[in-house]
C-alpha cells in the first residue's frame, strides 16, 4: 500500500491499527450494526478464537502479541497473515 494508511490483513480482516479493546477488533462480532461499541455490557463472539468477550475488555495477551508481530512484520507488504489454531 503505497503512501496510504498502514494496514495488516489477518485471516481476511483488515486492521488499520492495533485494537485497544475487544470491541474495536474486527474479529469480534457483536451483532450491532450501528457502531463497534454500543454499551459497556455488550458481549460478542471472537471469531478468531471462538470465545465470548466483552466489548470493553482489553485484548487477551495472545492477541496483543499477535497484533504487535503482525504490524511489525506484515505492515504494507501486501501479504495476508493467516493464523491457525492448534486443536
Amino acid at each position: 500500500m503505497e503512501g496510504g494508511q498502514p494496514m495488516v490483513t489477518i485471516n481476511g480482516h483488515t486492521f488499520y491499527e492495533e485494537p485497544g479493546s475487544c470491541g474495536t477488533c474486527p474479529f469480534l462480532m457483536t451483532g450491532n450494526t450501528d457502531s463497534p461499541i454500543s454499551s459497556p455490557s455488550d458481549k460478542g463472539i471472537c471469531i478468531q478464537w471462538d470465545e465470548t468477550h466483552h466489548t470493553w475488555a482489553n485484548p487477551p495477551r495472545r492477541c496483543q502479541k499477535l497484533f504487535k508481530q503482525a504490524f511489525r512484520l506484515y505492515n504494507d507488504t501486501g501479504q495476508e497473515l493467516v493464523i491457525t489454531r492448534k486443536e
